[in-house]
């Protein structure tokens, strides 16, 4: 399977593409790749809104470099932390994962709404405060909703 095919099953059935991740065999390579990937991808939708908002182009290639930055390295960092916290905090309710099923359960979340990133920073262009609001908050919800669905089954389903 692609992995545009894998996102898009998530929709639909997020428990079995968490299921096929873990039959595939969870790798620490790939896991990095997903939080670098959604890194890479939070830093292309935003470079619209860095663009409407300043005009001094240094300030723009500066701002571009520091994202780079966080995105790239301290956002996958972010995301393991996290990810640990959450697997932490269940295995004391009884949760039964592997860490590293954990780490891969969060980053796939955040693969999960790649998409949806990229629309709200598309919208960015509009300059409406309103569209931008609502796809961001379409953007948290699906995220959580991942991060549920694929928690709630790796830690007390299998």
């Amino acid at each position: 399977m692609s992995l545009v095919d894998d996102i898009v099953r998530a929709y639909r059935a997020p428990r079995s593409v968490m299921q096929a991740q873990i039959d595939r065999g969870i790798t620490e390579a790939q896991t990095l790749f997903y939080g670098m990937l959604f890194g890479v991808i939070n830093l292309i939708a935003n470079y619209p809104r860095i663009v409407n908002t300043q005009t001094d182009p240094d300030v723009i290639k500066g701002m571009i470099s520091g994202m780079f930055i966080a995105y790239i390295f301290l956002l996958p960092l972010m995301l393991y932390a996290l990810a640990g916290v959450i697997h932490w905090v269940l295995m004391k309710f009884g949760g039964k994962a592997s860490w590293a099923e954990a780490r891969r359960a969060f980053n796939w979340s955040a693969v999960c709404v790649i998409p949806f990133v990229l629309c709200s920073g598309a919208v960015y262009v509009f300059k409406s405060n309103l569209l931008t609001d609502v796809l961001n908050l379409v953007v948290a919800a699906i995220f959580f909703w991942q991060v549920y669905a694929n928690f709630k089954y790796i830690e007390f389903k299998r």
